[in-house]
């Protein structure tokens, strides 16, 4: 799990530090939102983070198995721009925490995700 903790909110962007695991202990992940394009970014990973290079034959195997289910669109596209991403295990999570809170238009002062 990764928590989160509002640290700035000003007219141009939300600052957020994350804690993988709640670990207060060890340095904070910072996360910047920014306001005028709703834009977010991993300023800097936290010390327990850590990331890995997505590769294509994963991502194809991935994306046969979710298009078995449903109809995900231009597989090809989407594999080919995200070859090569690199993914930051608790930063991802946070992310898309903060994201569905913002793009409803909530600044939340703390949360936290869960996953197993």
């Amino acid at each position: 799990m990764v928590y989160w903790y509002l640290v700035e909110d000003n007219d141009e962007l939300v600052i957020y530090e994350y804690y993988p695991e709640n670990r207060k202990d060890k340095k904070p992940g910072i996360i910047t939102v920014y306001k005028s394009t709703g834009d977010i970014e991993q300023t800097q990973p936290a010390e327990m983070d850590f990331s890995r290079t997505i590769e294509e034959e994963e991502l194809r195997s991935l994306y046969r198995t979710i298009s078995e289910a449903k109809d995900v669109g231009d597989i090809e596209k989407i594999i080919a721009d995200s070859v090569g991403t690199l993914y930051w295990f608790y930063y991802n999570h946070a992310k898309q925490s903060i994201l569905n809170a913002y793009n409803n238009g909530v600044i939340k002062e703390m949360g936290m995700a869960a996953w197993y």
